[in-house]
């Protein structure tokens, strides 16, 4: 059976190419699509991005390929222009099925029911249900119940499946086909990624994780085996040879030291086999006990690891504890795990949130001090944005913070969408676009910081953003492009 894969992405160079790297494909509706592929089913995956002309796209897909189903999936920022995508497609052929997963479905399924374009959502994991869905639509009856899913009768009534377990066996998923994202990626040979495992084991109140670990039973932080992710990447640097870079994806690497130094040793036996050694990277969540593990540290820098992302949020103790609900560990510790990073030769990359409800500018501040002792190699900064389905979601609710059109907003986490009392709008937007001189003032060259500075300000508009975008799509401007983004490392 025909089948189309559908992503959209907000912020992109190109919308012929709108992924930069293999690192940037999504792991949701890849293990879906590779698992429909796996079933026999001819998958085709379609990128959206704002320059597309979605019903030219899709009129021209659907008359090429003929599909009886879609898969699409969105976050919350993204699902007004997947739910337009799903309108269309029903406006050219009404006969074709639509299901949407990911993250927004399985944290709002009943609002999300009741759009009008879609016959099915997904809630939680989707790999086994929508085998099962796509078969029933193959054999003409798609209606039944299906674990996992919401699905839509003719006449109205809502068949609900139950929810099955978290898939346990994480070696039981297929490899990601990644030829079906080869049209879409614009230099196959940067840093690709590779899944180490799913969930996370903290509770912290802006993320999904904690909302998506009530959505099945079971174990909800799981590993793949050493060995299956092992050939997974021996699989990726066969059909990328010239891949250097590997990102090993989990929510944190220090939740089970053991698996993590038993990679190690797997990851120092796979780089024998290449002439030129492939370099990794990961993401870490900091605690009092790994704060000062500086044996980790050595056995990632030992087997290449050349950065991980650790996660700081905020600089403020408070915030960190009473409203974030971060892992406990003072600033001081935070500080010393970048300053060991940085000894065994890894690059300490923050990811910091600013515009917390409850947070005021005197707590920002205690962020901006913090960072400035991490002295990080780079730091994603984000403004918060209040994902519905999260605890902080809800607090910002009875807090009275939020507007009917903060779901549609396009500059996700780089526009105050919240007012906050003790920290305006236009307080955290003036911030947001000062952070990166009042971090690195003296520690970098003028030119750089103002460089960022410009950056940080067409990222928050919309018009000017697209033009740079624009601007920037072509070989020779991406080289300059490269070196301009250069300054964070």
């Amino acid at each position: 059976m025909n089948t189309g894969c559908i992503y959209s992405v907000e912020d992109c160079s190109s919308s012929d190419r709108p992924m930069p790297s293999f690192s940037s494909i999504p792991f949701g509706i890849s293990y879906v699509a590779t698992s429909l592929k796996k079933a026999g089913h001819n998958v085709k995956m379609l990128v959206f991005t704002p320059q597309t002309d979605i019903f030219k796209k899709l009129n021209t897909f659907i008359a090429k390929n003929k599909p009886q189903l879609f898969c699409l999936t969105a976050v919350t920022s993204q699902y007004h222009v997947i739910s337009d995508i799903a309108k269309k497609i029903k406006e050219i052929d009404s006969s074709i099925h639509t299901i949407i997963g990911g993250d927004h479905a399985t944290l709002n399924p009943n609002e999300t029911i009741k759009e009008l374009y879609f016959d099915a959502i997904c809630v939680g994991e989707g790999e086994r249900a929508i085998v099962k869905y796509a078969s029933l639509i193959e054999r003409g009856v798609p209606y039944a119940e299906i674990n996992n899913l919401w699905i839509k009768e003719k006449h109205g009534r809502l068949i609900k499946g139950h929810q099955d377990s978290f898939i346990q066996d994480l070696d039981n998923l297929p490899y990601i086909d990644r030829e079906m994202w080869d049209e879409w990626v614009f230099d196959e040979n940067r840093m690709h990624s590779v899944l180490l495992g799913r969930g996370c084991p903290n509770k912290c109140t802006y993320c999904s994780n904690h909302a998506l670990s009530q959505a099945s039973s079971g174990k909800y932080v799981r590993f793949r085996s050493h060995e299956n992710v092992i050939d997974e990447m021996h699989s990726i640097v066969k059909r990328y040879p010239s891949v250097r870079s590997i990102f090993l994806e989990a929510e944190t690497i220090g939740v089970n030291l053991k698996y993590t130094y038993e990679m190690c040793e797997h990851l120092a036996i796979f780089n024998l086999k290449y002439k030129s050694a492939i370099s990794f990277g990961t993401n870490i969540a900091i605690n009092k006990n790994l704060a000062y593990n500086e044996e980790l540290l050595w056995k990632l820098k030992k087997v290449n690891f050349d950065f991980i992302n650790i996660g700081l949020e905020s600089g403020s103790e408070k915030v960190r504890n009473t409203i974030l609900k971060r892992p406990k560990y003072s600033n001081k510790d935070i500080i010393n795990f970048c300053n060991l990073a940085k000894k065994c030769g890894i690059s300490a990359n923050l990811f910091v949130l600013m515009g917390i409800p409850g947070e005021t500018l005197s707590d920002y501040k205690e962020t901006l001090d913090c960072v400035r002792e991490c002295n990080p190699n780079h730091v994603y900064l984000s403004i918060f944005y209040p994902y519905p389905g999260t605890n902080l979601y809800s607090e910002a609710k009875k807090m009275g913070l939020l507007k009917a059109d903060i779901i549609d907003t396009v500059m996700e986490r780089r526009r105050a969408v919240l007012d906050i009392p003790g920290f305006s709008k236009k307080q955290i937007n003036r911030e947001y676009l000062l952070f990166p001189y009042k971090v690195y003032k003296r520690k970098k060259a003028l030119y750089k910081i103002l460089a960022q500075i410009l950056r940080n300000y067409i990222g928050m508009h919309p018009g000017l953003n697209l033009c740079y975008r624009r601007v920037f799509n072509n070989s020779y401007l991406k080289v300059l492009q490269e070196k301009f983004n250069n300054f964070h490392r």
